[in-house]
């Protein structure tokens, strides 16, 4: 699983994909205009297509700021820092998977003693799964108090193998609610889910 820090990779993707998407709708009615209206002489064209990129740029800071997403790491670290944020530390030698239905990402029940399951599930696990550093038996979760949301996921045991794997959850159980939710611990021996 990445961490839900952004890398300064990701920050830049982000702004890329924005910039372009801001520079496609302005562009636009400018190729448009030329083609259907009237020529525009090259003179006149660079002045107002370098206006449109700089209105472009800052269009797409204002969304990263308003978004949050450029004070992602900062508000993940504030977190961290003032005990917004949660540590669950896990030792297992118990994992069951649950098949994924739905691109939610796959679910795992990981034994914590003989009465109590952990169920976690999500496209990040599944992540970490293919890397083989989950389910793992001894790891740390950390996630906002507030929201549940994973920030990160330290991994310091060895990769455990699924000792078996059951169907994803059926639409009926979606439809009654009778579904297991990420980092729901269940009062229930890990033998008995089916």
């Amino acid at each position: 699983m990445r961490n839900r820090k952004f890398s300064t990779w990701q920050h830049f993707e982000n702004f890329g994909m924005k910039w372009i998407g801001a520079t496609i709708v302005f562009i636009v009615p400018l190729l448009l205009f030329e083609k259907f209206v009237k020529e525009v002489p090259p003179s006149t064209e660079l002045p107002i297509l370098i206006v449109l990129e700089l209105i472009a740029i800052l269009l797409v800071l204002y969304w990263m700021n308003k978004s949050g997403e450029l004070d992602w790491n900062r508000n993940i670290e504030k977190e961290i820092k003032s005990g917004q944020a949660e540590v669950i530390s896990i030792k297992t030698e118990t994992v069951v998977k649950r098949k994924d239905p739905k691109d939610f990402g796959s679910g795992f029940y990981l034994k914590i003693d003989d009465s109590k399951t952990l169920y976690l599930q999500g496209q990040y696990y599944d992540e970490l799964q293919y890397s083989r550093r989950f389910p793992n038996s001894d790891f740390s979760i950390v996630r906002s108090k507030q929201t549940g949301e994973m920030i990160d996921i330290k991994a310091a045991g060895k990769y455990l193998k699924p000792i078996r794997k059951i169907e994803p959850f059926t639409k009926e159980q979606y439809e009654s609610g009778m579904i297991h939710y990420d980092g729901e611990i269940l009062e229930i021996a890990i033998d008995e889910i089916k």
